[in-house]
Order: C-alpha cells, then structure tokens, then sequence
C-alpha cells in the first residue's frame, strides 16, 4: 500500500522526467491527486513550481463545444467492447474520481464529463458511443456518491479529439476526461 501511494506521488509529481507525457491516460489515480490535477488554484501553482501533474492538460483551453476548461484529466475508463458498461477496474477509478468530487477544495466547482473513442468504426457509432460512456460514467458517479447533478455537464467527442492522432486506433483514445469549467 505504502510502496503503491509513494509510487503514485512520484509519478503523479513528474519527478522522474521522461516517465510519463502530458498526454497521459491515467489507469489509476487517487483522490488526492484528482483534486490537485482538477482545482485549477493547485494546478496553476504546481504548474508555477515546475512539477507536472500527470494525465492534466495545459490549463486554458476551450472544447469544440464551446466550454472553457480550466484543467483536464485523461482517465482510462475501461467499458466492456462496444458498449458502455463499465469494468471492476473503471469502477474503482472512478471511486476515486467521485471521493475527489466530493472533496471540499473541489465543491464550487461544475465539472465536463466528456466520452471519447478511437477511429474504429463509423463517426456516427462513435459520437454514439462515446455519449452512452459519458453517460454510464457520469450516472456511476451520481449513483454512488453525493454528487449536485448540475455540477457535472455530459459531453460526446467520438473520434474527434485523439489523443494518438497518428494512431488513430489506439486504445488509449479511448478514455473519458474529466474537466473543470471555468
């Protein structure tokens, strides 16, 4: 457990350079690092210390539906092929994700729920499928923890932001981010 928080922390901070991108999709991630990687005040600040929060996008940012992001965070959430039940293995990360929600440093804020998929498959399909992952991740939270519904906004991506754009199925792709709205 020790050897797991400690290996967590270092990884989360980027202190061994080269280990991970900012491109990252998070596979495990605890509650901590979630509330540092989504409230944009420790964000900025760890930006300004010079350490990286893994799996988080540059601060800023506007998505093609027009909502301005002030931190993002790429989760692995795993669903079962095609569809959009989650795994064990999602579930625990977004137990994690829902503890992080309901932490008091993250409270005022609303939160961009957004599904995203590979290139497989037609656009339709995956705009599809990427709203129903969306959907299933953001009633899991609501379903398990005590979570105001208008502080999370559903968004559907399908294949239109890849992570791996030269490598447009790649699974990672496939993931589910979690933003702050600014």
């Amino acid at each position: 457990m020790r050897y797991t928080f400690l290996t967590s922390l270092i990884v989360g901070l980027g202190l061994i350079p080269g280990l991970t991108k900012a491109q990252d999709v998070l596979t495990t991630a605890t509650p901590d690092l979630l509330v540092r990687s989504l409230n944009p005040v420790l964000a900025q600040k760890e930006k300004t210390r010079g350490l990286k929060i893994v799996g988080a996008k540059d601060l800023e940012m506007v998505n093609s539906y027009g909502d301005t992001l002030a931190a993002t965070v790429n989760l692995a959430v795993n669903f079962h092929f095609g569809s959009a039940e989650l795994t064990p293995q999602a579930e625990r990360l977004l137990d994690n994700v829902g503890t992080a929600l309901q932490s008091s440093d993250l409270a005022s804020y609303r939160f961009v729920i957004g599904g995203h998929t590979d290139a497989a498959g037609t656009d339709d399909e995956n705009l599809d499928l990427s709203r129903a992952r969306a959907a299933s991740t953001t009633r899991y939270l609501l379903t398990h923890y005590k979570i105001d519904p208008r502080r999370l906004v559903l968004r559907a991506f399908g294949e239109t932001a890849l992570l791996f754009p030269a490598d447009p199925e790649d699974g990672r792709n496939r993931r589910v981010e979690i933003s702050t709205l600014k």
